[in-house]
C-alpha cells in the first residue's frame, strides 16, 4: 500500500495539481500577516521578510501532515459520515502550517542562524504531531462515540 501511495503521490500530474497549488495557498495565506513583523513581500511561492527570502517548496506546504491525518481518519473503526466529518478538520493543518511558515520567517529576518533548526528540529515534528493532536480530538469528540454506540 505504501508503494501504491508514494507512486501515485510522486507523479507530475499530482505536483502540478496538488503541491504547486498548496505551495501558493501556504505563501498566499501568509503573506497578509508578514507585514505585522516588517517590512514583507511576497510573490508566488517566494516570501521575504525583513531582507530573508523563503520558498514554500512541496516539503512545506503542508500536504504530507494532511496525508497522515487523512489515512489515519480512513483508518479508524468508524462509519462514513464520522469520516467526512473529519475532512472538515482540514483547514486546521492549512493554519498550523501558515503558522509555521510565518514563524519561520520572522525567524529567519531576526536570527538567520537558527532558521534551519527551528525549521527542522522544531516545527517539523509539531506540524505532526498537531495533526495527530487534531486527530485524537476528532477520533474522541466525533468518531469514538459513534463508533461505540454502533458496535
Amino acid at each position: 500500500m505504501m508503494a501504491f501511495y508514494a507512486a501515485v503521490f510522486s507523479t507530475p500530474f499530482v505536483d502540478r495539481w496538488l503541491h504547486a497549488p498548496m505551495s501558493r495557498l501556504v505563501a498566499f495565506s501568509s503573506a497578509p500577516l508578514l507585514p505585522l513583523f516588517g517590512e514583507a513581500s511576497a510573490d508566488g511561492t517566494h516570501l521575504a521578510l525583513d531582507g530573508f527570502r523563503a520558498v514554500v517548496v512541496e516539503a512545506c506546504n503542508g500536504v504530507l501532515p494532511a496525508y497522515i491525518f487523512l489515512a489515519a481518519v480512513i483508518a479508524f473503526p468508524c462509519g462514513w459520515r464520522e469520516k467526512l466529518r473529519g475532512l472538515l478538520f482540514l483547514p486546521a493543518i492549512h493554519l498550523i502550517n501558515v503558522a509555521r511558515v510565518v514563524s519561520l520567517m520572522v525567524v529567519g529576518s531576526r536570527r538567520p542562524e537558527i532558521v534551519e533548526r527551528v525549521h527542522i528540529d522544531v516545527w517539523q515534528t509539531a506540524v505532526v504531531v498537531l495533526a495527530m493532536g487534531i486527530w485524537i480530538f476528532w477520533a474522541e469528540r466525533y468518531a469514538r462515540p459513534r463508533a461505540a454506540v454502533a458496535r
